[in-house]
């Protein structure tokens, strides 16, 4: 099987293992630089070629010139020799030292000396001196052979010839590895004999002479040659030697061989120990058989294994062909070159190349490239990987029958306080297992990607309906709120998901990406833990939030906002024990704004923390000038209980106003409560400490649970109006969830309040069942601080103002719903319906009066009037009356 260890039966294969063959001239002359030798063959180099050829550097110089020439004492013992005779020569003829002939003998003294010292240098030349020294040597060589030839003349020592003719013996020996150098000797000797000699003799002498020097030149030029290129040679080759031998021990890589077959016969030694594995495993086998295509990408696979059998099977040279071999070791990459063997008939022998070890630079590559396309922290896909995966969903829907693809962005809610409470290390690990979540959710129905921070994207390749995706959508949501456990914190967040599909909502990524992030937003404000589908008007929404957000910090530096106050009553007596401070904005084009759409826009662009300080010391100030039996209620957003610094600005509101801290209450909200972090609950107590009253406020209408009620002193829990507003209804259940608050409050010792209150019949209802004060329209709006102390100071008993239950029954419901207004469609929540009109909780107010079309969810489009606008809420009275009975009985079937 391909890339499979052990190999099939050894005994098929051959197991030879070959040295490494003797390579031929040519490719050593390649490795080494170009046939020095070549320079004496050429004339213009006959007189630096007689010294050595010329070589790369100058080291090499003088080592081959000595290895070439062995001039050893060579030289200068004939030096040496010629110089004694010499010396005996002038001894001889002492009295001659005043003539002529006493000057030539000194002068001859003098050059024999030069020579013998000049040889004593030419023997050990160094790098630079070498053609310098050969050409000086060919000077003196030609001055001695003058010199010697005139011997005879000069001198009438009964052997001069002999001693001559000796010593141009000696010459032609002492300067026969120098050719030129014996030659020019020679025919320096030829000269004087045809000068000095007569007659026949000395012709026939000059010409034996001059050609002796030819021929010794000739044949020791050849000899010279010779033996510079079998130098030349040996040293290529050693340096070959010398440089595998370091290839293959360095363990950069390794050399290798296969026979005409293909099969390995021969790899370097150090290839087995350094891959886990015997060479024995690999000779014998296929080149092509050793690739594995178990990995990752098997096509990349595939791609090396044709790649290298084209080139094996048509005989040519490759290289950088890199392919995957499984060892015991794992799957490791080697980068193969080769080229094809030749005999010297020209007969396909095989292939010779190199290997080098790639693995460690592809698992770097790998590396570089999973941090380039996958977030390093939780290992899902990065945008960019999103966006090409998007991309291709896109481009995957142009057949005949085009299916679409949704993109899903989702953002962690309360994930911010995470990082600001409990810190960035468990705000890391949170995120880890909200991945893994999602890749378990999504599974291969999608792609999870992470953009950044706490936004995630989901990509869905094939989305066939809107009721899928919204049930998908949902699936993912309460997936993501389910409480996590990290690092002993139990954390509870929530996701808000916005839905963009294409190619209806964008043909492009941008597009696609872009309108998904106006959904999310949204979605988030809706209430978050919601999920929304890109619509058209979405845009101008988004503009409108944007205008609200710079509007807001401008209102709040130039104190554009204000308080009113609203009447919180005791039960009993109906008289005045305090006002919960609500902030108004008043919109210098747009009129009254709802604290319901610019308090989230606060919440999210970090604004609550200055509105919620500037609320807190504007309602002490206030309150200080009422009477000391009247309280205020201050609502706290989440974010700014998550302040460490919150106990301090608290005391420093109620020094600078002089107000006493049992006067203050404090409303929060059990959001406050979905992290378990100790530092909230420290900061609770430290309000505590303080003398501040603690308010649970909304009880029951957010992750309920009784376990909040033993985690901050509170000393009330409010109501939520949810439950308060039509507790009188015949067949309701709401009485019976007030009655157990409050006798679960009475257990507590803490008070209640009963907040929504508008009808006698819900008054009565909640005196009878014990609740403790009461809150609502019944017993007053909120008014500005005016008119607020005027209240407070009057101790006549408050006189409940507001109608019977008279009026048709309410189905309370919250269902998302579409208001056509001034032929523009706004988005609102249907809060309750009758048999003749329905209330409505939106961010956008209309006017009494206002002629207004509802679509809801499962009902029939219905127009009717704006009658009333209260804060965030109106109600409508329909043209046409509905049995509300059964809406009821349909929304129950549904």
């Amino acid at each position: 099987m391909i890339g499979t260890w052990p190999p099939p039966d050894p005994n098929l294969r051959s197991r030879r293992r070959l040295e490494m063959p003797s390579r031929p001239a040519k490719p050593i002359r390649e490795t080494v630089g170009a046939d020095s030798a070549a320079h004496l063959r050429e004339p213009r180099n006959w007189l630096a070629g007689v010294a050595l050829p010329r070589l790369g550097s100058r080291s090499e110089i003088a080592n081959t010139h000595r290895q070439l020439l062995d001039l050893r004492p060579t030289i200068p013992l004939f030096a040496a020799i010629g110089a004694l005779i010499w010396a005996g020569v002038t001894l001889w003829h002492v009295p001659l030292t005043a003539s002529i002939q006493g000057a030539w003998l000194a002068a001859g003294g003098v050059l024999t000396t030069l020579f013998a010292v000049f040889g004593l240098r030419e023997a050990q030349p160094k790098a630079g001196e070498v053609a310098d020294t050969a050409r000086g040597l060919v000077t003196l060589s030609a001055a001695a052979g003058l010199l010697w030839s005139t011997l005879p003349v000069i001198s009438d020592i009964p052997f001069a010839l002999v001693l001559s003719i000796s010593m141009l013996v000696l010459g032609i020996v002492a300067l026969s590895p120098m050719p030129l150098a014996a030659m020019a000797y020679m025919v320096a000797f030829a000269v004087t004999l045809v000068t000095r000699l007569d007659g026949f003799a000395s012709s026939a002498a000059a010409v034996v002479v001059l050609s002796g020097a030819l021929t010794l030149y000739l044949a020791g030029r050849r000899t010279l040659i010779e033996r510079a290129e079998g130098s030349m040679r040996d040293l290529g080759e050693q340096r070959v030697r010398r440089l595998c031998a370091t290839f293959e021990t360095c363990g950069s890589g390794w050399f290798w061989e296969t026979d005409i077959d293909g099969r390995i016969t021969y790899i370097s030694p150090s290839f087995g120990a350094a891959h886990g594995t015997t060479n024995e495993l690999l000779i014998g086998r296929p080149l092509g058989d050793i690739i594995s295509l178990e990995v990752e990408d098997p096509d990349e696979a595939a791609t090396s294994l044709r790649t290298l059998e084209f080139h094996l099977q048509g005989k040519l040279p490759f290289h950088d062909v890199v392919i995957p071999v499984l060892f015991p070791l794992g799957i490791q990459w080697w980068s193969l070159a080769g080229t094809p063997i030749y005999s010297q008939h020209g007969h396909f022998e095989g292939f010779t190349g190199i290997g080098g070890d790639l693995t460690d630079v592809r698992r770097s590559e790998d590396r570089a490239m999973r941090l380039a396309r996958f977030d390093p922290l939780t290992g899902l896909a990065n945008r960019i990987t999103i966006r090409e995966t998007l991309e291709t969903a896109l481009l995957s829907h142009g057949g005949v029958v085009p299916q679409r693809c949704a993109l899903l962005l989702l953002d962690l809610d309360r994930f911010k306080s995470v990082n600001d409470t409990l810190g960035h290390p468990v705000g890391d690990k949170l995120l880890e297992q909200v991945a893994d979540r999602l890749g378990t959710l999504v599974g291969a129905d999608g792609r999870v990607g992470r953009l950044g921070g706490d936004e995630f994207a989901v990509v869905v390749r094939d989305a066939e309906t809107l009721a899928g995706l919204s049930a998908f959508a949902q699936r993912i949501i309460d997936y993501l709120s389910a409480p996590y456990t990290v690092d002993g914190h139990r954390i509870i967040i929530g996701a808000s998901v916005g839905i963009a599909i294409g190619p209806d909502n964008g043909h492009s990524v941008d597009a696609l990406m872009r309108n998904a992030d106006l959904a999310l937003y949204a979605a988030k404000s809706d209430g978050r833990g919601k999920h929304r589908f890109y619509e058209g008007g979405m845009h101008r929404n988004a503009e409108t939030r944007r205008q609200i957000e710079n509007d807001l910090r401008g209102a709040l530096v130039s104190n554009g906002l204000s308080l009113n106050f609203q009447p919180i009553v005791e039960t009993a007596s109906e008289t005045l024990v305090g006002f919960e401070a609500l902030v108004r904005w008043h919109h210098p084009r747009h009129g009254e704004i709802s604290p319901a759409s610019f308090i989230p826009i606060a919440e999210e662009t970090g604004l609550i923390d200055g509105i919620g300080e500037w609320v807190l010391r504007n309602a002490c100030m206030v309150a200080a000038k009422w009477p000391e039996h009247i309280g205020i209620a201050v609502n706290l957003s989440p974010i700014q209980v998550t302040n460490p610094e919150l106990p301090t600005l608290v005391i420093n509101a109620l020094a600078q106003a002089g107000l006493a801290p049992e006067r203050l209450e404090l409303e929060i909200t059990e959001s406050v409560f979905l992290e378990e972090n100790p530092a909230t609950r420290a900061t609770l107590q430290r309000l505590g400490a303080i003398g501040v009253r603690l308010t649970l406020d909304d009880f029951g209408t957010g992750y309920s649970g009784f376990s909040y009620l033993t985690k901050a002193p509170f000393k009330k829990i409010k109501i939520d109006r949810s439950f308060v507003s039509g507790a009188a209804e015949r067949g309701g259940q709401k009485a019976a969830i007030v009655k157990a608050i409050v006798a679960l409050a009475d257990s507590l010792g803490m008070i209640t309040t009963a907040e929504g209150v508008e009808t006698h019949d819900d008054l009565d209802i909640i005196r009878r069942i014990g609740c403790t004060q009461v809150q609502g329209f019944i017993f007053g709006k909120a008014v500005p601080w005016a008119e607020a102390g005027i209240l407070a100071r009057s101790e006549a008993p408050i006189a409940p103002n507001g109608m019977k239950s008279n009026r048709p029954r309410r189905i309370a419901m919250l269902r998302r719903a579409t208001i056509l207004h001034n032929d523009r469609r706004r988005s609102a929540r249907l809060r309750n319906t009758s048999d003749t009109g329905a209330m409505f909780e939106a961010r956008w107010l209309p006017r009494p009066g206002d002629r207004v079309t509802t679509f809801v969810e499962g009902q029939q489009p219905r127009s009717g009037m704006v009658r009333w606008v209260e804060e965030d809420r109106f109600g409508i009275h329909y043209d046409e009356q509905v049995i509300a009975a059964d809406v009821e009985n349909h929304e129950r079937a549904a």
